[in-house]
């Protein structure tokens, strides 16, 4: 099973759910909803007697899908938990039979420290989930402000210049993915390989940044594989 072999449409899944009065969310259909098993290590993910997942995950009906970017943690109630394989990496897997309550209720509880929890494990950690697509990457934290209470910039460009530095071309993880596509439309067809914005053996532009990086060894490695062929601005200003 793969995303990329899905049809996204955000239409059929609304079409697939209903909210009843007071919050409480219901699905019309048989669906499935799918997280990563690796959120449980990260407390993005509590799998107990009480379901409870950061809301950063892809609902499933059939064969298509959409995708939920809720920065706070919601509890399902689902009618069988299993875990899968996507792509090699292992998810949870909540079926949900026709009828069933998704979530009691869907007026979420603000925690700030979730920012940051998502932050480090897909953006500085570059575990980022099958289903997210680069333009999914770029609007993870639309919701900052409403769902965690935290307003990280005044304005999405400093988070969208991160997602863009961290989507490379899955042909030459040295070329940005903006570099290898004409249109956003192109994603469907070759989608970005994404890395860890800590990553400084992919992320890193530059001898200087390389050396002076957290993980040394990686660093020289990377900047004795891929020599700089001249010195950026940043370069020249820290040897003057």
């Amino acid at each position: 099973m793969k995303f990329t072999d899905m049809t996204r449409d955000a239409s059929v899944i609304h079409a697939g759910l209903v909210e009843k009065p007071g919050g409480m969310l219901i699905a019309k259909v048989p669906l499935r909803i799918y997280t990563p098993k690796r959120f449980e290590a990260k407390k993005l993910a509590i799998i107990a007697s009480e379901v409870r997942v950061i809301g950063i995950f892809a609902i499933v009906i059939d064969q298509t899908y959409a995708v939920s970017k809720a920065l706070a943690m919601m509890q399902l109630t689902p009618s069988s938990t299993s875990v899968v394989k996507i792509d090699d990496d292992e998810y949870y897997e909540f079926s949900f039979d026709a009828g069933a309550v998704v979530c009691p209720n869907i007026n979420l509880v603000q925690t700030d420290q979730l920012a940051f929890k998502v932050y480090d494990e897909i953006i500085a950690g570059g575990h980022i989930p099958g289903f997210i697509a680069g333009d999914d990457l770029a609007k993870l934290f639309d919701t900052a402000k409403y769902h965690c209470n935290v307003t990280l910039s005044p304005t999405n460009a400093p988070l969208e210049m991160i997602a863009a530095a961290i989507s490379r071309d899955p042909s030459d993880l040295r070329r940005y993915y903006r570099h290898a596509i004409e249109t956003i439309d192109d994603q469907k067809t070759k989608p970005p390989h994404f890395i860890a914005f800590r990553n400084v053996i992919r992320g890193a532009t530059n001898t200087t940044a390389r050396l002076m990086g957290s993980y040394f060894d990686d660093g020289i490695m990377s900047a004795l594989v891929n020599p700089s062929e001249k010195a950026e601005g940043i370069e020249t200003l820290l040897r003057s």
